[in-house]
């Protein structure tokens, strides 16, 4: 009976032991367009997720291009963390790691902290896990100036030692635009036009030439007659 019941504890380590390994390393770029400010900054995202894996896929992140006197920070910056796999604990390099997990039906409401939720194309939501990527210009750079960064990523799965044992790379392109810095876009009505129901564009100086002449007609009409009796009177 003892043996028996040994056996049936061991069928689920033994089963776990002899699972296929499975490596995701699946990711999701933000906007590629990029507008800097002389001077300021602009920040660009990737994405990286493991919904289809059963290991835990380490990712590094390098500026394999970049044009000159501008600069490139990647958050989260390279790290070394400490990892025990098959009981020896082994230091890997890295900017992230991502952990499996499952493929979500509908939007996460509680995210864990430093992951976000994203929408995977048709097939449901996932937890992913940010990098950052913060673009640089220095002051002198000229409206206009177009720039390309490329961003390649390697994700690498450990052995049964610890060491690296499959390695995947790919490349995120970014196109940066510097602009100028944006103005003040308030509108505001300083002339009121032909509106009749606009009194704040009404100006005296617009109907001074009709009441000049309304005067004139005025008076015409009061003097002639006036001047007409008095040189009859005096005739």
């Amino acid at each position: 009976m003892f043996l028996a019941i040994a056996l049936l504890l061991a069928v689920p380590s033994l089963v776990l032991a002899d699972e296929a390994a499975s490596y995701n390393f699946a990711s999701a770029q933000g906007p590629k367009e990029i507008q800097v400010v002389p001077g300021d900054e602009g920040w660009g995202v990737i994405y990286f997720y493991n919904i289809d894996g059963n290991r835990i896929t380490h990712i590094t992140l390098d500026v394999s291009q970049v044009p000159d006197s501008w600069e490139v920070e990647i958050q989260p910056p390279l790290d070394e963390i400490e990892v025990e796999i098959g009981g020896t604990i082994v230091t890997v390099t890295e900017n992230l790691h991502v952990e499996p997990s499952e493929l979500l039906s509908e939007e996460a409401e509680d995210v864990p902290e430093g992951m976000v939720c994203i929408t995977v194309p048709t097939r449901g939501y996932a937890l992913a896990k940010p990098a950052y990527i913060i673009v640089r210009v220095p002051e002198s750079e000229e409206i206009g100036t177009n720039g390309d960064i490329v961003i390649s990523a390697e994700a690498v799965w450990l052995g049964q030692t610890g060491a690296a044992a499959i390695k995947q790379a790919r490349d995120f392109d970014f196109s940066v635009e510097i602009i100028s810095e944006a103005t003040d876009s308030t509108e505001t009505i300083l002339d009121g036009g032909d509106n009749p129901g606009d009194n704040s564009g009404f100006s005296i100086m617009r109907w001074l030439p009709a009441i000049i002449a309304g005067v004139v007609v005025i008076l015409g009409a009061v003097l002639i007659p006036c001047l007409v009796a008095r040189k009859k009177r005096g005739g």
